[in-house]
């Protein structure tokens, strides 16, 4: 009898070794700040982090970030573009659609849509994760990081934040005007 209770014992706690090595990814966030907006559309307000370790749960995510506690829970593009903003991604983001309800299973495959996308979003609890790719892509594999079910997925795109066309004007006038003063210095 007290064998078969050491065994069962032992095959307890190997079990729940096993369980915790198996969701051992532990997020890690970097960077968090707040961030509120007035807008027509709503007053689009909540906490924005850096994911350092984004592919652990966006795979092939270049960059990512995790939105918590945002108001309104549902977000939007503008809600998404004034995150991003107030963390200081920069970029823009366009073509944003969302899935609701989520797709079955924890991968999302846009190919028989002909849509590809380079931003990706999952909606779980209180939380939304943002991952972000280099290249386009049309189908992906995801997990959340507190094992919540996702309740809606949104995917987009993003252009760079292109830079004003008179910085490059600017920039060759300040150069010389720099260049005129050393010679008005060294005469």
């Amino acid at each position: 009898m007290k064998i078969i209770k050491a065994i069962t014992t032992m095959m307890t706690m190997f079990a729940a070794t096993f369980a915790l090595s198996v969701n051992a990814a532990t997020i890690e966030l970097s960077g968090t700040t707040s961030y509120s907006s007035a807008h027509p559309s709503g007053n689009p307000q909540g906490t924005i982090s850096s994911v350092v370790n984004i592919t652990d749960y966006l795979p092939g995510a270049s960059s990512g970030y995790l939105i918590e506690e945002a108001i309104p829970n549902a977000l939007d593009a503008n809600h998404l573009q004034v995150a991003l903003n107030a963390i200081g991604a920069g970029v823009v983001v366009n073509d944003f659609f969302k899935v609701e309800p989520a797709p079955v299973g924890n991968f999302f495959d846009s190919s028989s849509l002909l849509v590809a996308f380079q931003g990706f979003l999952i909606k779980y609890g209180t939380y939304s994760m943002v991952g972000l790719f280099d290249t386009p892509i049309t189908s992906l594999s995801f997990m959340t990081h507190t094992g919540q079910d996702v309740s809606h997925i949104a995917y987009f795109n993003i252009s760079e934040i292109p830079l004003p066309a008179a910085i490059w004007v600017f920039l060759p006038a300040l150069m010389g005007f720099i260049g005129f003063r050393r010679r008005l210095t060294a005469a």
